[in-house]
């Protein structure tokens, strides 16, 4: 697998955050109308805040070595890579260091970012609608740690809809559907004004940050769509579309074709008392190799519920697939493919609690996500592959084998547009050859919204 250098990997990485971020469910955006008439209405919607995080815990696992300094092999992908204090091993020559310890403040975006919408809405007749709708994201911190470095909004979503009797068509950028509902579920019950896990940079990162995204859940991310929704028939729903098509790093660098993402939902009221939605979403992709009629694909499927009675609301979400990653759907990382270029399979699953008192919310969260090595991953090389037998040989790389994250949070409504938030979350990452790593963060902070 060919390997990033670190500065274009730091921006990969920083990409995928920003994608794999935060998504607004439909039911989770106010909109203030500016203008309107009988010909059209124009309207925005938005938020500002901002918070405080402490981070605590291990440092990132170094390259195993012998204590004449001989690496036995790295740890690349997965895990929290930040600045670290570490110690001096004694009596090893080079010297080596220890796992150490990161422990660190900032100031910093929340798992959404601060955001401007505007929209303008035109009657086509009294029962079809044509909307235009445009959202900018930017965040709070400098690029760097620098005060001085430049911030540039993120042009995040930008789109028509057109809507009537038959159902909605959307043509432009705006939420995929692969893993939409298991992201509905983070948003809604855990970080829609908090934090989570700030991400595989850890302190260092720049922009809105992740949630529970990389531990149980994968992001549906933002893309290029055309996609249709059918009417809602006896709580049913089925939305489906074809999607700008996205390039893997390594071996698969070319497509030739759209990729189809669907997901169908069920939603059925519980009396007044409250609701349930169960939903269903998958992705497909065929990939090429560069210069190759070579093929393979990736994609998977999602699949989960919540429900709500009274004050409780309950999630659960998972899903399975090869060349997932570990964060958004599709996503080109260390994790995403073996040596040889072979997609690797991931799985993840997660559960969300929520408790409303009066204007509290009390939620917590368990996620995990798992890799798989390929048969490939094991053998053990010596100079020839396979080694001869007899031969011990060792194992270059320890990937990343699964991240397990532990949420709990509360969110105080100060008013219905003031809300103030404090959450913790663990993140708690393993990788095949035994090494590990804890971090614990502590956010606290206010958000804005209109």
């Amino acid at each position: 697998m060919t390997s990033l250098p670190s500065g274009e990997r730091s921006i990969r990485v920083l990409g995928c955050f920003i994608l794999g971020s935060l998504f607004l469910p439909k039911s989770a955006a106010a909109e203030k109308s500016i203008v309107k008439t009988n010909d059209y209405e124009v309207y925005t919607d938005g938020r500002v805040g901002g918070f405080l995080s402490y981070t605590h815990g291990d440092g990132r696992p170094p390259p195993a070595a012998t204590p004449d300094g001989m690496v036995l092999h790295d740890v690349p992908g997965g895990g929290v890579d930040a600045a670290t204090e570490r110690q001096v091993i004694p009596n090893t020559n080079p010297p080596q260091l220890t796992q150490g310890t990161i422990d660190n403040f900032r100031i910093r975006s929340g798992f959404i970012g601060n955001t401007l919408g505007v929209g303008v809405r035109t009657p086509i007749d009294e029962n079809t609608t044509i909307t235009g709708y445009v959202q900018l994201w930017t965040f709070v911190e400098g690029n760097g740690r620098r005060k001085a470095a430049a911030i540039y909004p993120d042009a995040r979503q930008g789109y028509l809809k057109v809507q009537g009797l038959w159902g909605s068509l959307i043509v432009g950028r705006t939420r995929a559907l692969f893993s939409r509902g298991a992201t509905d579920i983070n948003v809604l019950y855990a970080h829609r004004y908090g934090v989570g896990f700030p991400g595989q940079t850890g302190v260092d990162n720049v922009g809105p940050t992740l949630g529970h995204i990389g531990y149980g859940v994968l992001g549906s991310g933002f893309a290029a769509q055309i996609s249709y929704a059918t009417p809602v028939l006896a709580g049913l729903q089925l939305t489906a579309g074809i999607f700008d098509p996205v390039n893997l790093q390594g071996a698969w660098t070319r497509t030739k074709y759209p990729r189809p993402e669907a997901e169908l939902t069920f939603e059925q009221a519980i009396g007044s008392m409250g609701k349930v939605i169960l939903f269903g979403n998958g992705a497909w992709q065929k990939l090429y190799k560069e210069d190759s009629s070579v093929s393979d694909y990736a994609g998977g499927f999602g699949y989960g519920g919540r429900i709500e009675i009274g004050p409780v609301h309950l999630g659960g979400a998972g899903h399975y697939g090869r060349g997932l990653g570990l964060n958004y759907a599709l996503e080109p990382s260390d994790a995403t493919l073996d040596p040889n270029g072979v997609l690797r399979k991931f799985d993840g699953y997660y559960i969300q609690s929520q408790v409303v008192v009066g204007p509290v919310d009390l939620s917590a969260g368990w996620g995990i996500t798992r890799v798989f090595l390929n048969p490939e991953d094991s053998i053990e090389f010596c100079g020839s592959d396979p080694c001869p037998p007899g031969m011990r040989g060792n194992i270059p790389h320890s990937y990343v084998k699964s991240q397990m994250g532990i949420s709990a949070g509360v969110v105080w409504h100060v008013t219905p547009a003031l809300h103030y938030d404090f959450d913790y979350f663990r993140a708690d990452d393993r990788w095949w050859l035994g090494e590990k790593q804890v971090v614990n963060f502590f956010n606290t902070g206010l958000t804005y919204t209109w």
